[in-house]
C-alpha cells in the first residue's frame, strides 16, 4: 500500500489469476474482448425496463437489462480476478479514459472494472454507462493484451 493506505499499481495486478485454472475464463475473456473489438456497441447491450404499474397500483423502479455479452464479460472479470477485492473503489477518483484512444493501463483497467462492477449495486445503470462510453470495451482490451503477453504457467 502506498502512503495513503491505497493499493498501488503491483498490488492490483497481483490480484489476476493467471493461474492454468483460470485459462478457461481467460479464453472467455479474450474471445469477449475480440467480440467488443469488432462490435463495440451491439443494439441490445443494453435494455431499459421501463417503470410497470402493477395492479395493486405500485410502481417499479426502471432497471437495465443486460446483453447475455455484457453478463459475460463482467462475469469473466470477476472470474480472472479484475474486480478487486481489497481495491477501496468509493474512496478513489475513477481512471477517464484518453480522448485520443490511447491504451488504459492494466492496473487503471483493474480499478475501473472494479469501480464499475461494484458500482452497479449502488446504481442501476453503472455497467450500461461503461457499455455506451467504451469502457468496458477499453477494460477487455487492456487485460486482453496484458494477459496475451504473458508467459503460460504449466500445472
Amino acid at each position: 500500500m502506498n502512503a495513503s493506505g491505497h493499493l498501488d499499481d503491483s498490488q492490483l495486478l497481483a490480484e489476476l489469476d493467471i493461474s492454468p485454472e483460470r485459462s478457461s475464463a481467460w479464453d472467455r475473456l479474450l474471445a469477449l474482448a475480440d467480440e467488443f473489438a469488432a462490435c463495440p456497441h451491439a443494439a441490445d447491450d443494453v435494455r431499459w425496463q421501463l417503470p410497470l404499474e402493477r395492479p395493486d397500483g405500485s410502481i417499479t423502479f426502471a432497471y437495465p437489462i443486460y446483453s447475455e455479452r455484457v453478463e459475460q464479460a463482467y462475469r469473466a472479470l470477476a472470474q480472472v480476478g479484475a474486480v478487486s477485492r481489497t481495491y477501496k473503489w468509493m474512496g478513489q477518483p475513477t481512471p477517464t479514459l484518453s480522448d485520443e484512444g490511447a491504451p488504459l493501463s492494466v492496473a487503471d483497467a483493474l480499478r475501473l472494472a472494479t469501480a464499475t462492477s461494484r458500482g452497479e449495486r449502488f446504481g442501476d445503470g453503472t455497467i450500461g454507462t461503461a457499455v455506451a462510453d467504451g469502457t468496458l470495451q477499453t477494460v477487455l482490451a487492456a487485460l486482453a493484451a496484458w494477459y496475451r503477453d504473458q508467459p503460460r504457467r504449466t500445472a
